[in-house]
């Protein structure tokens, strides 16, 4: 399979070089003036005018690298201007000679009179940023959070209107999810930090996207400069970091009981670059929506009555609303330190403190009813940040991040009955009695990042970069239930699981930069450390046999991968991939959580040959921006790691799985007109197949699922959304917005196809679910009121095991902006 993707990527490239290469011959007669346009940060500025003497016709637009050429028969003296919006212009006289090459290399510096005006060319900033990435050597998409400014969603609920993107919840507000980019679990990160470093008080689904400015999804190959065991796929969140004085509050308040605040901002001192930035949001949730019963879908809520012989049964009710499922959580962050001095590009120093308190309505199944269980979350994490262009020597780039992470969790149930949908304890009824629950868990976490790039050439066509992430969590559990004092000894013995991962890259750009690679190398060092109790009792407690000892184990691993890019024209052009990549278990997967996921002690590290091919199509017709996106992925895994249903239980427990297979397409199509219209769609088809022929260990058993698609996944799932706005309409300086949005998912069975008669196949059910947004914004988008309807028609929604989430939901919105 990878000769025949490597032998086809190379005919592809090979047949769209050769019309290029012959159009380039054409201009050798022509005098060349070429070089790249830069902030004073080094960042390339997409989208920058490139003109000589002033005239329309003979001139450049800034790539996705911030690179230009013109090709002129001039000769003689001649002026070249520069100019970006929110930069101040530049120009320079050159003298040019027949035949001859100049290269000029300009870097701009901000122009705050200019910092109001959004558009170039038609077309917002932000969608200049939706091209460079696309037209890089990565399969990526690019999520402008600013659009979603005035909604009440999270990032979770972003995200999942992404091509390739799965997100799957248990429940409401702040309840459980699993997180997969084409089939795989993808890494997650804010600010190229891994956000599993944040504690579980600070996810996807407490972020406002009031705190975002925009959202990375790679699929396939990961960029150098994220580091971490990413494989696969990886999410880069990017919050709001200005150079000037802004402020962001929003306040939501919907179905429920729910209200969400966020509060960014931040001001800067122009003279000596010290900032200070701060950000904090609180959600709060009774998620108290109504459950129903589907006999169709064999989703019932029991409850326990007695019959008519006094024999207590559980029967099925209609519906029931959930009542013990609040959430809140809260968060507050704040950064100083200096930007744009001499010494360095960015130096911060911040804290962190996050925590969350949630009630745990349902175990693993809907019929795994609570009545008295909490959990609770406290974070706290310091940092440090440094940057710095021209680190030491001109041209090497620096950017290093270190930090310490507190993390203390408290599982508890408090109720001595079990319950059922009636909302009583089913002691009521005939129940017995429920051990009680009561677990602490600490974990000291420790983390550096070191990541370095070097330009190994004047024209910037090649750079070399290093990443190196190493990472430490010391996990301490406490059963302070266990009465027991022998087994109590095993309580808070600390668990570790370390990581080393080291990176090395190296980009190039080739053929006048139509064509990017980027190769590269990567270490995994995976360190764990376990206590185990091995002991047995008799039946009073009392140790017979057995010890309680510490296993130690390494694990070292290494991959490479390559990513290329070719630009058949300035708007269109084809890439591919192919990696061999990791994934490391996390903490939780390894050693439990305390509350619902067991420990596994023996999971070992997801190993996947990933392939990607692509083409891409961006456009902009002066105010018209349009753009096409397609890939096909397919990747090969060996010991992919499923989290499972414990036979018995209402726990969960991650699993490897010896071979996977998975492949698919996606494909989105995009428009937009000024910021009066933008209409997108997109399809994501995603199929995983068990590829591991036998169970035993002689290959003499063939698995009755072999080559059968894996079950509760879903593998065709879209979105569509619509938004129409205009300026002005009913009164200067106001905006009024629509926005429809859809979103699709097609049923999938819950349990094996294979297993089992056709009339009892388990299946969830295909969802169409529409959400509507009307938007009122004055004062040039000031102050800003939305009033949303999700899920307008009722649908029954599910995700996980059928765990019915929230029903049609009605929210109102207040923001104010001062950017």
């Amino acid at each position: 399979m990878k000769q025949i993707f490597i032998l086809l990527l190379s005919g592809w490239l090979l047949l769209v070089a050769c019309p290029s290469i012959a159009q380039e011959a054409k201009q050798k007669g022509d005098n060349l003036i070429y070089g790249d346009i830069r902030s004073k940060l080094g960042e390339p500025l997409i989208g920058a005018s490139v003109k000589i003497d002033n005239e329309k016709t003979s001139g450049a637009i800034a790539d996705s690298n911030g690179t230009f050429q013109i090709h002129t028969p001039r000769t003689g003296k001649v002026t070249i201007q520069v100019s970006s919006v929110g930069y101040r212009p530049q120009t320079r006289e050159v003298y040019l000679k027949t035949g001859q090459k100049i290269y000029l290399g300009f870097s701009l510096a901000e122009d705050n009179r200019q910092l109001g005006e959004v558009t170039v060319a038609g077309a917002s900033v932000n969608q200049h940023k939706v091209k460079q990435l696309k037209e890089s050597g990565f399969n990526v998409n690019v999520i402008d959070v600013n659009e979603y400014g005035n909604t009440s969603s999270d990032i979770n609920q972003v995200l999942k209107r992404t091509t390739g993107v799965l997100v799957r919840e248990s429940g409401g507000v702040g309840s459980d999810f699993t997180f997969q980019v084409n089939g795989l679990a993808a890494k997650i990160y804010i600010d190229d930090i891994p956000m599993d470093q944040y504690g579980k008080s600070m996810t996807l689904n407490n972020i406002p996207v009031n705190l975002i400015d925009r959202i990375e999804v790679y699929k396939g190959v990961v960029p150098a400069h994220l580091g971490s065991d990413a494989m696969g796929g990886a999410v880069n969140i990017i919050t709001k970091q200005k150079t000037r004085k802004f402020l962001d509050a929003s306040y939501s308040f919907g179905s429920f009981n729910t209200h969400q605040v966020a509060l960014t901002g931040g001001v800067r001192n122009k003279k000596n670059g010290l900032k200070l930035r701060a950000s904090t949001y609180y959600n709060y949730s009774d998620n108290n929506y109504m459950m129903y019963s589907d006999s169709t879908y064999n989703v019932n809520l029991n409850v326990v009555k007695k019959d008519e012989t006094g024999t207590f049964r559980q029967v099925s009710i209609d519906k029931a609303r959930r009542f013990y499922d609040t959430y809140r959580s809260a968060m507050g962050e704040v950064e100083v330190g200096y930007e744009k001095v001499k010494w360095a590009d960015w130096f911060t120093i911040g804290l962190t403190y996050s925590e969350n308190k949630k009630q745990n309505q349902l175990g693993a199944t809907v019929n795994s009813v609570y009545g008295g269980f909490w959990s609770e979350n406290k974070f706290l994490m310091p940092t440090i940040k440094y940057r710095k262009d021209n680190f030491i020597i001109p041209g090497l780039y620096a950017n290093l991040y270190a930090n310490y992470a507190n993390n203390k969790d408290v599982n508890r149930d408090t109720a001595l009955y079990r319950y059922d949908w009636t909302g009583h304890w089913a002691a009521n009824s005939g129940g017995d009695t429920i051990p009680h629950v009561y677990t602490k868990y600490f974990d000291d976490s420790y983390t550096a990042r070191a990541n370095f790039n070097y330009n190994l050439d004047k024209e910037n066509n090649h750079s070399l970069n290093f990443n190196y992430t190493f990472s430490t969590t010391r996990r301490r559990i406490y059963d302070e239930a266990e009465t027991n004092p022998e087994k109590r000894e095993l309580s808070g013995l600390p668990n570790k699981l370390g990581k080393h991962i080291a990176g090395i890259a190296w980009q190039g750009q080739w053929l006048n930069r139509k064509l990017i690679s980027v190769a590269s190398f990567k270490y995994y060092g995976m360190g764990t450390k376990a206590f185990i109790d091995n002991r047995k009792f008799d039946d009073y407690g009392k140790p017979i046999s057995g010890e309680i000892y510490s296993e130690k184990n390494f694990f070292g691993y290494s991959s490479g991968s390559l990513a290329l890019r070719y630009r058949i024209t300035p708007d269109w052009g084809v890439k591919g991939s192919l990696e061999r990549g990791y994934n490391l278990p996390e903490v939780d997967a390894m050693y439990g959580d305390g509350k619902r996921i067991l420990a596994n002690l023996d999971l070992k590290p997801e190993r996947s040959d990933n392939y990607n091919v692509g083409a891409y199509y961006n456009h902009f017709i002066g105010d018209h921006f349009i753009n096409l996106d397609g890939s096909v992925f397919y990747r090969n895994s060996k010991d992919y790691i499923i989290s499972q249903v414990v036979e018995g239980t209402n726990l969960t427990q991650s699993r490897n799985l010896p071979g996977v297979v998975l492949y698919g397409l996606e494909a989105e199509a995009r428009y937009g007109y000024k910021d009066m219209v933008n209409l997108s769609a997109n399809v994501s088809y995603d199929k995983a197949i068990d590829n591991w022929k036998y169970t035993d260990a002689t290959n003499s058993q063939i698995s009755l699922v072999y080559k059968e698609q894996l079950p509760n996944r879903p593998w065709v799932y879209g979105n569509a959304n619509l938004m129409l706005g205009k300026r002005d309409l009913i009164g200067k300086g106001t905006r009024l917005q629509f926005n429809y949005l859809y979103q699709y998912s097609h049923w999938y069975y819950l349990t094996w196809a294979k297993l089992g008669s056709p009339g009892s196949k388990n299946f969830v059910p295909g969802q169409s679910v529409h959400s509507l947004i009307m938007a009122y914004s004055w004062k040039q988008d000031i102050y800003n009121i939305s009033m949303e309807a999700r899920n307008l028609t009722d649908e029954r929604v599910y995700d996980n095991f059928r765990l019915q989430k929230p029903g049609r939901a009605f929210y109102v919105k207040l923001r104010v902006s001062l950017m």
